[in-house]
C-alpha cells in the first residue's frame, strides 16, 4: 500500500469536517435533511440523517452530500418511499480507502 495509515486517517478527518450538508431529491427538487451525526469508522464515512414528517408521501430518488464550499462531494440514485405519516431516519456509509 502506498499511503501511510496515519496520513489516510488525517485525510478522512478532513473529509469529515468538510461535509456540511446532506440532501435528498424528491418531488422534483433537492431538500435538506438534518445531519444528526458524522463519524469516520475505520475506512468508512458514516452519516446519520433525519427527514421530517411533513405530512406528504414522498419517493426519494437520489441523495447527495455537499462540502463547505457548496460543491457536490458525492451523489447516488436511490429509491426510498416515505409515507405521509412517517419521518425518516437513515444511516449512510461511504467507503474511504485506497484500492490496491
Amino acid at each position: 500500500m502506498f499511503w501511510q495509515e496515519t496520513f489516510l486517517a488525517k485525510r478522512r478527518s478532513e473529509w469529515l469536517k468538510s461535509i456540511v450538508k446532506f440532501q435528498y431529491f424528491s418531488n422534483g427538487s433537492w431538500k435538506d435533511a438534518v445531519i444528526t451525526e458524522k463519524t469516520v469508522d475505520g475506512n468508512a464515512l458514516k452519516i446519520k440523517t433525519t427527514m421530517a414528517d411533513d405530512g406528504t408521501t414522498e419517493t426519494i430518488a437520489a441523495v447527495r452530500i455537499l462540502d463547505r464550499d457548496g460543491d457536490v462531494a458525492g451523489q447516488m440514485s436511490e429509491r426510498i418511499v416515505k409515507k405521509a405519516t412517517q419521518g425518516l431516519l437513515t444511516l449512510w456509509e461511504f467507503p474511504l480507502y485506497e484500492v490496491t
